[in-house]
């Protein structure tokens, strides 16, 4: 499945697989998929700058009652940093229909040990 293909070159920090697998015509995080995919390059360069080589994912969903609240999503966390980005995936019949940032997430499992939240959208960063 394609979702299946997102989620681990997610993991593998591979941005041009993700572009690759990424349908062309729609918006991610309401960004034309090009402007998308160049936002979530720099987070991903900050994963790997920190010295991580793998993200550790681990579900929930949003915690905001004002925006996707219950949306399913993912906490990936770097595997040598411990940085990590929460996102919301949109997933219809195994297809990704969109990605986006949450900054009220909230992760099942509560043994994930976080460090620094990397931001994909640099323009809305948190208060």
């Amino acid at each position: 499945m394609q979702s299946d293909a997102v989620l681990h070159f997610l993991q593998h920090l591979d941005i041009e697989m993700i572009d690759a697998v990424l349908e062309p015509n729609r918006t991610y995080q309401n960004y034309d998929k090009h402007i998308f995919i160049q936002h979530l390059g720099y987070a991903i360069d900050e994963f790997i700058q920190s010295g991580d080589t793998f993200l550790q994912r681990y579900p929930g969903q949003c915690n905001s009652e004002s925006c996707n609240f219950k949306c399913d999503g993912f906490t990936f966390v770097g595997n040598n940093s411990g940085n990590c980005f929460n996102l919301i995936i949109e997933i219809k019949e195994g297809v990704v229909h969109d990605i986006h940032e949450c900054s009220t997430f909230k992760c099942f499992s509560q043994l994930v040990s976080k460090n620094k939240r990397i931001i994909i959208d640099k323009s809305v960063l948190p208060f």
